[in-house]
């Protein structure tokens, strides 16, 4: 799993899928960035003050960065139920609109059989 965190965005990315605006306020304002490459990592370090890169710090745990995993989770999963959700307002627009067209053609039918039998005036 490629993971990276830059907690000043709130961004999460995580195998190549992106989170911008989660809350990460759990990490230290001297973060700059979380790197993970499957099985080791590091955090960039900053001066808070300043932002000048201080170091980076090699890591094999991403156990103090779960919470962020957990927003990422979390943003993931609202997003596939708003699609969802979505997929299902677009099927039922698409069926009442169909039920909509059943009906005008039906009128139309109606309609076209009235005039079919409507008596002929003399001329």
């Amino acid at each position: 799993m490629r993971v990276t965190i830059v907690p000043v965005d709130g961004l999460v990315n995580i195998d190549g899928l992106r989170y911008l605006g989660l809350d990460l306020s759990f990490i230290p304002n001297n973060v700059h960035a979380v790197q993970w490459y499957d099985t080791y990592g590091e955090v960039e370090i900053k001066d808070p003050v300043t932002g000048k890169m201080i170091s980076n710090d090699d890591i094999n745990s991403l156990d103090l960065y779960q919470p962020a995993i957990d927003a990422w989770n979390s943003a993931k999963l609202a997003e596939e139920a708003a699609a969802v959700k979505k997929a299902e307002e677009d099927r039922i627009a698409a069926e009442q609109a169909a039920a909509a067209e059943a009906e005008r053609l039906r009128l139309a039918m109606e309609q076209a059989e009235i005039e079919k039998n409507k008596p002929q005036g003399n001329i």
